[in-house]
């Protein structure tokens, strides 16, 4: 974990040019000082004391761009699997009320690891499940320990007052004067974690009047947030999509209000109607798809892919479904095919060619520099180029599931057959963060502060599983005494859900 030079020697560099298109270099060098990238070439020299990495038969590519992920949820895998995007609220939001903060230190911690194991260097966090300021700070301080880079997105938790086995009832209290203030405070002192952590707010309180949600972005957008990121889920439930196309129309909303700018990320933008894409296009404001949660929970087809948009990619519940970000770029990919075929075969008819599309590369530009343009780092992270920090992935393209395809197409290699194994190194900032197919060792937590680490102390991922798996067993405990049942009516009634369109699926 030291920031002394290292220098990657002999491996397939993928690179990208200034039109974004991808070349693998092969037998390629990269020079890491500090925490960048310095040079990039053939039998690059070692300055003294360089670590040397052999990198032959391995695929050096950059770290991969999560635009939405809700890190805290950790401790509900398993919970809601099999949930729709209904009863997602009870299994998968709300138990956030049986978290302390210390709770929310250990979820972060290892959904954050989770991710840098998968690959992820960058994540977009929208922290909707920080009830208190206390939970924002054990947060930020599992953020800094996990040595990931990312925008904590400041979000407003849904509190409740009181949930037992009678009852579930919404706390009458508003969080978002609390919040937006607290989130001015922490953006004047960014970045946190060594440079690597900025701050960003989720809002989704667009119910509000007009002057108010004005006046919102503009003070945060004025004290320096990073970006502002809202959900966008249009629904037969919440609202009516056939009944009322243009009901719970954020985009045009924010386009209203002249708020529709690239430095908001929008998350999902599912069933949303072709005025709305056509805004979209215009103003190029990124959208987070999210393939896996949003084909799981009835939120309809992914917009990744769709002409004109700038998309990008989020694993958003990793308590549901993988922390790859290539698995939801891989996805994506399949579920853009099937809706290209399924006219064809629901008439009965065959394609007689498939053209070409170019998904491969346009999925991994996706989910590295367009990711990082999308959170507004583009010239700091992204790609591997000299002068930008040095957040990369190292593969064994050497692997079962790599040999073959590496030497003919390392980007199909990675998007296509990878898999979690294959991923043997990541680097965030010039530091090893996973290093020979294991976590690298996180600071232990010490008094609740940001950044939060205590300098010579360190845990390892065994560690931290365990301390990990006891609050896990706490709040499975407490959830034991509570109704959800109650809690599902309770999210029904505040969203004003349509009772009439639910159908049972067999």
């Amino acid at each position: 974990m030291t920031s002394k030079a290292t220098l990657l020697r002999k491996g397939t560099v993928l690179y990208h040019d200034d039109d974004d298109k991808v070349t693998p270099l092969k037998n390629t060098d990269i020079l890491i000082e500090g925490d960048s990238i310095t040079k990039i070439g053939v039998n690059l020299e070692a300055p003294s004391g360089a670590e040397i990495v052999d990198c032959t038969d391995k695929i050096i590519s950059p770290g991969f761009i999560d635009t939405h992920h809700h890190l805290w949820q950790t401790q509900l895998k398993g919970c809601h699997s099999e949930d729709s995007l209904l009863d997602y609220f009870p299994h998968g939001l709300l138990p956030s009320h049986f978290y302390d903060p210390e709770d929310t230190y250990w979820g972060q911690l290892t959904g954050a690891l989770e991710a840098i194991n998968s690959g992820t260097t960058f994540v977009l966090d929208h922290a909707h499940g920080c009830k208190t300021k206390e939970h924002v700070r054990q947060a930020l301080s599992a953020c800094s320990a996990s040595g990931i880079r990312a925008v904590f997105a400041y979000a407003t938790a849904l509190r409740l007052e009181k949930w037992d086995t009678e009852c579930c009832v919404p706390s009458q209290e508003s969080q978002l004067e609390e919040s937006i203030q607290d989130a001015i405070e922490l953006a004047a002192g960014h970045p946190l974690g060594e440079g690597r952590i900025q701050i960003g707010y989720g809002f989704d309180a667009y119910y509000l009047p007009k002057e108010v949600v004005i006046s919102v972005f503009t003070r945060l957008r004025a004290a320096g947030v990073k970006l502002i990121t809202s959900h966008v889920v249009k629904s037969a439930l919440f609202g009516g999509v056939k009944k009322n196309p243009g009901s719970n129309s954020i985009i045009t909303t924010l386009s209203n209000y002249g708020l529709l700018t690239p430095d908001l990320v929008l998350s999902h933008c599912i069933t949303i109607s072709e005025p709305e894409k056509q805004l979209l296009r215009n103003t190029q404001v990124p959208v987070s798809a999210t393939p896996e949660t949003e084909s799981r929970m009835a939120m309809g087809w992914p917009l990744s892919f769709a002409a004109g948009i700038n998309y990008t990619f989020g694993v958003d519940c990793h308590s549901s479904n993988s922390a790859s970000l290539i698995q939801m770029c891989r996805l994506g990919i399949s579920m853009a095919r099937q809706e290209r075929f399924l006219p064809l075969i629901s008439d009965g008819k065959f394609p007689s060619r498939v053209p070409p599309s170019g998904a491969v590369a346009e999925g991994f530009r996706a989910m590295t520099i367009g990711g990082a343009r999308a959170v507004g780092l583009g010239e700091q992270i992204g790609s591997l180029r000299e002068g930008k920090r040095a957040d990369l992935v190292v593969f064994d393209a050497a692997s079962v599931n790599m040999a073959g395809v590496a030497e003919f197409d390392p980007v199909v290699a990675v998007v296509n057959h990878s898999e979690g194994a294959d991923i043997l190194s990541v680097m965030i900032d010039g530091k090893w963060r996973k290093r020979d197919g294991k976590l690298v060792p996180v600071p232990v937590p010490g008094p609740v502060q940001v950044p939060g680490q205590v300098e010579g102390q360190s845990q390892t991922w065994e560690q931290v599983r365990e301390e990990f798996l006891e609050s896990q067993r706490k709040i499975r405990r407490l959830e034991q005494g509570v109704s959800m049942e109650r809690a599902r009516e309770m999210v029904m009634q505040i969203f004003h859900a349509d009772q009439s369109v639910l159908v049972d699926v067999v």
